[in-house]
């Protein structure tokens, strides 16, 4: 059986346009919980092979730890199937990320921790440091408030 492989492409800061902060802004109440929801929030782009059925999008992620709130994991979330090439979006949608052979994918994690890999359904990854996120992710996947 071939080994399932994970290649994180690129570790984005998202863009938040004023009104996606103001929709936010609504849901947390105060100007200082949406700066926080938004500090660490990165756009994770990356590849998958030779997955099978232990692979789940809910594995994908970092613990969180730091102390201000309860240990838990940070999971992926409102992740998006990319065609190989990364120019388009097959399927955004809960669970999208699902098939055979190469698959490209992005997908928002919350409370980033560039010191420390990145967990998935078969171990770990590294990541490559966080850049400005490129124009056709900022168009392709774009940051949706959460509820």
């Amino acid at each position: 059986m071939p080994t399932p492989r994970i290649d994180v492409l690129g570790v984005y800061r998202p863009y938040i346009p004023a009104r996606v902060y103001k929709q936010q802004w609504r849901v947390t109440g105060s100007d200082a919980r949406t700066e926080a929801h938004f500090r660490d929030l990165v756009l994770i782009e990356a590849v998958v092979e030779q997955i099978d059925d232990r692979f789940k999008i809910a594995d994908l992620g970092q613990p969180y730890t730091r102390g201000d709130y309860k240990e838990h994991f940070q999971c992926a979330y409102d992740e998006a199937l990319l065609s190989s090439d990364g120019e388009a979006v097959i399927e955004r949608s809960m669970n999208c990320v699902k098939g055979s052979g190469l698959l490209r994918f992005a997908f928002y994690l919350h409370f980033y921790d560039a010191d420390r890999p990145l967990r998935w359904s078969y171990g770990q990854a590294q990541c490559p440091p966080v850049e400005p996120i490129p124009r056709r992710l900022k168009s392709l996947v774009p940051y949706r408030s959460c509820t």
